[in-house]
C-alpha cells in the first residue's frame, strides 16, 4: 500500500478525494490569490508580502494532515469500500492508534494542529499559521483563548495517543510527507510553493512529536512555550484576512471552484456598454468622475431614474477591483441581474455577474431556461465564497462582519481587494444602519472602496460617513438627469384614511369619498400605497366592487402571485392601460414603474419621497397639471395636535411623521423638482422636539447603538443574519394551492407527496419519475417550494390558529394542511392576513 494514494480527504464519490489532491488543490488556490493580488497589486493599498502567501501555502498543506487518523479515513469510507485492499492496509497502518485510541474522536483541525508542532518553527507568523489551521473549522477554540497547554489537557489522552502513533509509524510518515511535498512542487512549479516547501522541509523534526510526548507524560510547564499560538485581539483585521485567504482556499478546493475570478478586463468595454443604452456625447457620470479621486469613497445623492448605477459602476471600473453590488430587496437585485447580464445591451460580459441571496437560485434557474448551460451548484458555491468579479447581493451577506461570527473571516478576506456599493441606504432602521457604518470602518481600515448611494440620504448619516472622510458628491456639481424636473405636486388631507369600528379596521366613510371622487375626476394610472397588509387588503376589496383593473401587493401573498401581478401591472403601465394598484411600501424603492397619480397614507419624510418615486417618473417635461399628483391623508387633526393611527405607529417614528405633516402643510400646492425634495428632508429632521434636532436624536440614538455593538457579538453567520433582518419569520408551504395552480403532473405530484408529508427530495424524485417517466432536479423543485410559499411574522402564531391548520414540516416549511376551499381562495387572492382577525403587525411591507 502507498500511503499516498490511499489517505482521504473525503469520500470517494467527490472531487480530488485523496488527501494529496485536496491538498495540492487548497495550495493551487493560494497561489492563485497570490497571482491575483501582484498582477493587481497598484489597484490595492492593502499590502500583503510575498513571506505571508509562502506561510499560506504551508498552512495550506498542514491544515488537513488532520485527517490521517483512523476515525477520519473510517469515516469516509462507503460500505463497500471496507472490503477492499487498500483499506484492509491502512487498518494495519493503523492498528497502534487503534489499540490506544480514546473513545472520544478529536476534530480533524486540532490533530493538524498537533502536526504543526514539529512541522513548523515558533515565530510570530508560525504562529498565526498554527492559529489559522487550528480554526480552519469551527471548534471550541474559537470563542476561547488558543494554548497548547489547554488543548492538550483538554484531550490529553487522544493526543497521548495521536504522538504515540507518529512516533510509531514515524518513518512511513516521513516518506510520506516527502512523497506528498514532491508532488506538490512536482504538480504546482510556482516559486511561492518551492519556496514554501524548502522551509517545511527545513523545519519538520519528527523528533519534536516525541519531544512533546515526553512533556505532556512529565506534565512539563513549558507546553504552551513548546508551539505557540496566536491570541488575536477581537477586531485583528489582518489576522482575520489571513485566516479568510486560508478558508476561502480549502472550501474551493473541496467545491472544485475558482477561488478568484477577477481580472481588469471585465471593465474593459464598460463605457462603450454603457453608451448603447444611453446614447450621449458626454455622460454626465463620466464629467463627474473626472472631477473626483476614484479612490475616495464617495455618496451620491440623487434622484431615481437619474443614472446612479451607471455612475456606480464606472466608479467601479476606476477603481479595478472587484465589483460588490449590495440592495437589501431581492426583486429590485433580481432585476439588476439581469440588467448587468443582458447579451444585448448589458453592462458586463454574462458569465462575470452572480448574485447572492436566499433565492437566488431561482434566477439563476431562469438564465439556464434561456438557454443557458448552468451548473447550478458551483455557480452558488463560487459566489457564497465570493469568487465573482461582479456580484450583486442582499446586505446581510456581506455587511454583518462587524458582529463578529464564525466565518466572518472569509468575508473580510475580500474587502481590501474590493469596491462596495449600498444602494437604497434610506432602507435601513437605526440598528442595521449601526451595523453597516461599523463594517463600512473595517472595509475602510482593510483599504476597500465604498459608495453610498440613494435618492434620499437622510441627514442623520452625514456625520458618520464623513467622521469616515466620504466625499459627497454633490461638492463636485451634480448636474444630473431629473433633477431640475418639475414631478410632483402634493394635496395634504387631514383625515384619516381608516378608523378602528365595532368590526375592526373600517375605512374612513369621507376620506373612502375623497378617493373614489379623485379617481372619478381623473382618468389616469393610480398608485395608492398603504401602511399595513389589513389595510391594503381591505382598500382593495372596497375598490375591487366598483372599478375594473385593480391589484393588490404585500408581502403576504404567494410569491408567484405576486411575480405574475407585478409583470401583468408593468405590461399595463407602461402600453397606457388604466390600473390602480393597492400596494404597501413593497415597491416603494428599485422598482422601475411609472404612475400617473399618487393616493398615500402619511409616513416619514424619506420614505413620502420614495414613494413618490414612482410618480411622473420617466417623464422628460415638468408636471403642469392644476390638480396635485400626490395626495397624502395625514390623519386627524384634534386641537392642532396630529392624531396618527396605531398601524403607523408601530412602523413609523411618530416625532418624524408629525414634522413630516408640518412641513408638507407648509409647502402644499407647490410642484417640487428634486433639489426641492431633498432639501424637506433636511427641513423635517431640522426641527426640534425636547430642545434637540431630529437629526440630533437619531445621531445619539445610533451612537449609543455603536457603543453597545463593541460588546456585541455573535457565533453564526445566521444567527447575525435574524439580528439583521429581524426575520423571526415561519415559511409556510400551502400543498392544495400548489396542485390546484398546477398546469403539469410534475407540480401536481410534488404538492400531494408534500400533502402526504413525503420527508426528502430523493423520495420526491423518485415518486415524480415512477409517476411520470421524467427525471427532475432537486433545483426544480426547490423552486416550486419557494414560489408557492409565504413568509408569516412569528407573532401570528397565536391568531392564525397556526397548530390547527399545520399538518407537517418539510425542509423548514410548514406545511399548511387542514385550509377549507373558502380559506384557500382567499389567500390566493388577498393574502395570508385574509383568512386572520385583525393584526398588529408591525411587518408593514
Amino acid at each position: 500500500m502507498e500511503l499516498i494514494e490511499t489517505l482521504r480527504a473525503k469520500s470517494s464519490d467527490q472531487e480530488n478525494y485523496l488527501l494529496k489532491d485536496h491538498l495540492k488543490e487548497t495550495v493551487n488556490r493560494i497561489v492563485a490569490i497570490y497571482n491575483f493580488f501582484e498582477e493587481n497589486r497598484g489597484n490595492f493599498t492593502y499590502d500583503l508580502d510575498r513571506v505571508l502567501f509562502e506561510k499560506l501555502v504551508v498552512a495550506a498543506i498542514i491544515h488537513d494532515l488532520g485527517k490521517i487518523d483512523y476515525n477520519f479515513q473510517r469515516k469516509v469510507l462507503k460500505s463497500e469500500e471496507i472490503k477492499e485492499k487498500n483499506w484492509i492496509e491502512l487498518k494495519e497502518f493503523f492498528k497502534p492508534l487503534m489499540d490506544l485510541q480514546s473513545p472520544l474522536s478529536l476534530r480533524h483541525e486540532i490533530l493538524s494542529s498537533i502536526w504543526s508542532t514539529f512541522l513548523i518553527g515558533n515565530d510570530k507568523l508560525d504562529k498565526k499559521i498554527r492559529t489559522a489551521i487550528l480554526l480552519h473549522h469551527y471548534n471550541e477554540y474559537f470563542a476561547t483563548e488558543r494554548d497548547l497547554m489547554e488543548i492538550i489537557y483538554t484531550y490529553e489522552d487522544q493526543i497521548k495517543s495521536y504522538l504515540e502513533f507518529i512516533m510509531e509509524r514515524r518513518e512511513l510518515l516521513e516518506d510520506f510527507l516527502a512523497e506528498l511535498l514532491g508532488y506538490i512542487k512536482g504538480s504546482l512549479e510556482d516559486s511561492i510553493v518551492s519556496s514554501a516547501i524548502d522551509y517545511l522541509k527545513e523545519q519538520a523534526d519528527f523528533k519534536k512529536a516525541k519531544v512533546l510526548l515526553a512533556k505532556i507524560k512529565g506534565h512539563d510547564d513549558d507546553i504552551s512555550d513548546f508551539a505557540r499560538f496566536y491570541n488575536p485581539r477581537l477586531e485583528d483585521h489582518d489576522f482575520l484576512v489571513l485566516l479568510g485567504l486560508l478558508r476561502r482556499s480549502d472550501y474551493s478546493a473541496s467545491a472544485n471552484v475558482p477561488i478568484e475570478s477577477y481580472t481588469p478586463r471585465i471593465f474593459l468595454d464598460i463605457e462603450d456598454n454603457l453608451e448603447k443604452r444611453i446614447p450621449r456625447e458626454k455622460l454626465w457620470q463620466e464629467v463627474l468622475l473626472d472631477k473626483i479621486d476614484p479612490g475616495d469613497s464617495l455618496v451620491l445623492v440623487a434622484p431615481t431614474g437619474s443614472g446612479k448605477t451607471e455612475f456606480a459602476i464606472l466608479w467601479a471600473a476606476k477603481n479595478n477591483r472587484k465589483l460588490i453590488y449590495t440592495l437589501p430587496l431581492r426583486v429590485a437585485l433580481n432585476d439588476l441581474f439581469i440588467r448587468f447580464r443582458n447579451r444585448e445591451n448589458g453592462y458586463f460580459n454574462a458569465s462575470n455577474v452572480d448574485i447572492l441571496h436566499s433565492t437566488a437560485f431561482i434566477e439563476y434557474m431562469d438564465e439556464e431556461k434561456r438557454g443557458k448551460s448552468i451548473d447550478l451548484d458551483k455557480m452558488l458555491t463560487s459566489a457564497r465564497l465570493l469568487a465573482s468579479p461582479v456580484l450583486l447581493t442582499t446586505p446581510d451577506q456581506v455587511f454583518l462582519t462587524s458582529l463578529n461570527y464564525y466565518g466572518s473571516d472569509k468575508i473580510i478576506s475580500i474587502y481590501p481587494f474590493s469596491s462596495f456599493i449600498i444602494d437604497e441606504v434610506q432602507t435601513y432602521n437605526e440598528e442595521m444602519a449601526a451595523i453597516i457604518i461599523k463594517t463600512v470602518n473595517i472595509i475602510r481600515e482593510l483599504g476597500g472602496k465604498v459608495m453610498i448611494m440613494t435618492a434620499t440620504f437622510p441627514p442623520y448619516f452625514e456625520k458618520f460617513f464623513k467622521d469616515f472622510n466620504f466625499v459627497d458628491v454633490k461638492d463636485h456639481g451634480l448636474h444630473v438627469k431629473n433633477l431640475d424636473l418639475k414631478r410632483h405636486k402634493i394635496r395634504v388631507i387631514d383625515k384619516p384614511l381608516f378608523v378602528e369600528g365595532d368590526n375592526g379596521l373600517e375605512i374612513y366613510e369621507e376620506s373612502e369619498d375623497e378617493i373614489k371622487k379623485i379617481l372619478k375626476a381623473n382618468d389616469k394610472n393610480f398608485f395608492i400605497v398603504v401602511n399595513n397588509v389589513g389595510k391594503a387588503i381591505r382598500l382593495y376589496e372596497i375598490l375591487n366592487e366598483d372599478y375594473p383593473n385593480v391589484y393588490l401587493l404585500h408581502s403576504r401573498i404567494l410569491e408567484v402571485e405576486k411575480d405574475r401581478r407585478l409583470k401583468e401591472i408593468k405590461r399595463k403601465v407602461e402600453s397606457e392601460e388604466k390600473v390602480i394598484v393597492v400596494s404597501t411600501q413593497i415597491i416603494e424603492a428599485s422598482v422601475d414603474l411609472d404612475f400617473d397619480m399618487m393616493i398615500t397614507e402619511i409616513s416619514t419624510i424619506d420614505s413620502q419621497i420614495q414613494r413618490w418615486g414612482r410618480i411622473h417618473r420617466n417623464r422628460n417635461t415638468d408636471y403642469q397639471e392644476d390638480e396635485p399628483n400626490i395626495v397624502i391623508f395625514t390623519g386627524k387633526v384634534e386641537n392642532g395636535d396630529l392624531k396618527i393611527d396605531n398601524g403607523t405607529m408601530r412602523i413609523y417614528d411618530k416625532k418624524v411623521v408629525e414634522k413630516t405633516r408640518e412641513v408638507l402643510k407648509e409647502h402644499e400646492g407647490e410642484t417640487f423638482d428634486y433639489t426641492f425634495e431633498r432639501n424637506l428632508i433636511s427641513e423635517v429632521f431640522k426641527r426640534k422636539i425636547e430642545g434637540l434636532t431630529l437629526k440630533k436624536h437619531y445621531e445619539n440614538k445610533i451612537e449609543n447603538i455603536l457603543r453597545d455593538l463593541e460588546y456585541f457579538t455573535v457565533e453564526k453567520k445566521s444567527q447575525a443574519q435574524l439580528l439583521f433582518r429581524k426575520i423571526a419569520g415561519i415559511k409556510i408551504i400551502i400543498p392544495d394551492i400548489v396542485i390546484q395552480d398546477s398546469n403539469n403532473k410534475i407540480q401536481e405530484i410534488f404538492g400531494e407527496c408534500i400533502k402526504e408529508g413525503v420527508k426528502t427530495w430523493k423520495k420526491i424524485i423518485e415518486k415524480i419519475e415512477e409517476k411520470t417517466g421524467k427525471k427532475v432536479d432537486i433545483w426544480s423543485l426547490k423552486k416550486l417550494l419557494y414560489e408557492y410559499s409565504i413568509n408569516m411574522p412569528v407573532y401570528y402564531e397565536e391568531k392564525s390558529d397556526f397548530w390547527s391548520k399545520t399538518t407537517g414540516e418539510f425542509k423548514g416549511f410548514y406545511i399548511w394542511g387542514n385550509i377549507n376551499k373558502n380559506e384557500l381562495d382567499q389567500i390566493k387572492e388577498l393574502g395570508l392576513d385574509s383568512i386572520f382577525k385583525d393584526t398588529n403587525s408591525t411587518n408593514i411591507l
